[in-house]
């Protein structure tokens, strides 16, 4: 008699709610459009952060515009460091306040927590620093070589110490708020919003020979990609915001076991 040997059932070693926040941090979108709670938590986020950003941009664009005001004004406007940090903020404003609405109680302090780390670590410290060193290098009177390449180390080393040192204080500042371990590390991401700087230096390392005049960064002709990056920056900061508003206790459980789990393998 031959005895048919059938295959074991497969049982998933996690959910399929569980899956989807192993796979968050590759793909933060995923579930955006989904009708479920974390599907709604997603569009609460990215709406809310989008609504500031736009309110935002007509407030400025109303007190910079001096004739009448025209709605094509608000993705014309010219961002210094200060209107940066405003733009940034606005959207971690919004992109909090949906998140906050819309999602459990329990994902209350991650949210607050990443919210500051997104307005001191990835916007103001680093745009701060960036700002202030270029304004410096302006005030002096260095020969244009000297200038691209104060400029360029501006761009980097700025943007490098000013996330990682500002994601420090505020880890810090968590810490003192909360009165609780705060072991969030800085990721690829965390640069992201910061590409208009990374531009400048490509355009400053591959500028032609026609340019050398150029004694700024600003007298420096800005390529096709760069000036679709400028224009593109409330776009690029809603980042901040949905980052804020869409993090998870679960985010938090997961990235301290990757921590002991690299612990133990040192």
């Amino acid at each position: 008699m031959t005895t048919l040997i059938t295959s074991p059932q497969f049982t998933p070693s996690h959910d399929v709610k569980n899956a989807g926040v192993i796979k968050y941090k590759e793909n933060p979108l995923k579930g955006l459009i989904k009708k479920d709670h974390e599907g709604q938590v997603k569009r609460a986020a990215l709406g809310g952060s989008a609504l500031m950003t736009l309110l935002y941009l007509f407030a400025v664009a109303k007190g910079q515009k001096k004739s009448a005001f025209k709605l094509r004004d608000m993705f014309k406007l010219d961002f210094g460091a200060l209107t940066a940090i405003g733009l940034a903020t606005s959207s971690v404003i919004g992109g909090l306040t949906g998140g906050l609405i819309a999602d459990k109680k329990e994902n209350c302090k991650p949210k607050l927590k990443e919210a500051i780390h997104q307005f001191l670590g990835n916007i103001v410290t680093p745009i701060t620093i960036v700002g202030v060193a270029t304004s410096q290098i302006k005030k002096h009177n260095f020969d244009k070589f000297t200038k691209w390449t104060l400029n360029a180390l501006a761009g980097v080393v700025g943007v490098a110490t000013g996330v990682t040192g500002g994601n420090y204080i505020a880890s810090k500042v968590n810490e003192r708020i909360f009165k609780e371990n705060d072991d969030r590390k800085v990721g690829i991401k965390d640069f992201g919003i910061h590409v208009d700087d990374i531009l400048t230096v490509i355009a400053l390392a591959t500028a032609k020979k026609k340019d050398v005049m150029a004694q700024t960064v600003e007298e420096l002709p800005q390529t096709g990609i760069q000036k679709f990056i400028s224009k593109a920056l409330p776009a690029i900061f809603l980042i901040c915001g949905y980052e804020a508003g869409t993090k998870t206790a679960a985010d938090v459980n997961k990235n301290l076991n990757v921590n002991k789990d690299k612990a133990k393998s040192a």
